[in-house]
């Protein structure tokens, strides 16, 4: 298996043009504050933090994306171990959609009705990631995950028909494309700054630098 911390996987021009099929007209939004779509759901960044930390980690990532899914399943844990729960990081997800698939996984855990209820789909999503995305219907596969979260297949299927759902996450896309010029996921925002990182060693450094800094300018 290759290494998680190689160069992620490229948002290629093919994506873009998918981007441009999908929504017609939609608002490039210049920052996070997105227009919230008119259909009920988590329309807000996805947080994971304890207390009041002063450093701020944003990932862009895709879910179908396998090196995100490495991410997800080596990396998050160790970080959330060292700096969320020790309340030294805020961490944040945000959506970089790349293909219908990835919409509709996308789509589904923010159509569900509560926070913690859309975290758990994205652990699914990812979790289940190799098994859902080489199912004979990947749309009926991943409707069956968010089933466990309580959403139907008809309310599943209102979710990925309505428009500003789409427009929500493909703005959400172009902003961090545009704003932190990234053209592979997963990446990675430290103090509204892309980094890179080659081991967990490295980004771990990284982010403690991020905190002492943060320390002497208080």
């Amino acid at each position: 298996m290759r290494s998680i911390f190689h160069k992620g996987q490229p948002f290629l021009a093919i994506s873009f043009a998918f981007l441009a099929l999908i929504v017609v007209g939609a608002v490039q939004a210049q920052d996070a504050s997105l227009a919230k779509p008119d259909f009920p759901g988590i329309w807000e960044d996805i947080t994971y933090s304890t207390g009041s930390p002063s450093v701020e980690l944003i990932e862009y990532g895709s879910l179908t994306c396998p090196a995100c899914g490495g991410f997800a399943a080596q990396v998050f844990p160790r970080i959330k171990q060292d700096f969320i729960d020790t309340g030294k990081v805020k961490f944040i997800f945000r959506n970089f959609v790349r293909d219908r698939y990835d919409l509709a996984a996308a789509a589904g855990m923010r159509c569900l009705n509560n926070m913690d209820a859309t975290k758990r789909a994205l652990d699914m999503i990812f979790a289940e990631q190799s098994t859902w995305m080489r199912s004979e219907n990947p749309y009926a596969a991943l409707s069956e995950i968010m089933g466990r979260e309580g959403m139907d297949q008809a309310d599943f299927g209102r979710c990925l028909s309505e428009q500003s759902v789409r427009e929500f996450l493909v703005d959400m896309t172009q902003s961090g494309a545009q704003t932190y010029q990234i053209n592979s996921v997963p990446s990675l925002i430290l103090n509204g700054k892309l980094i890179e990182f080659a081991s967990y060693e490295d980004l771990q450094s990284q982010i403690n630098a991020a905190i002492a800094g943060r320390a002497l300018s208080n």
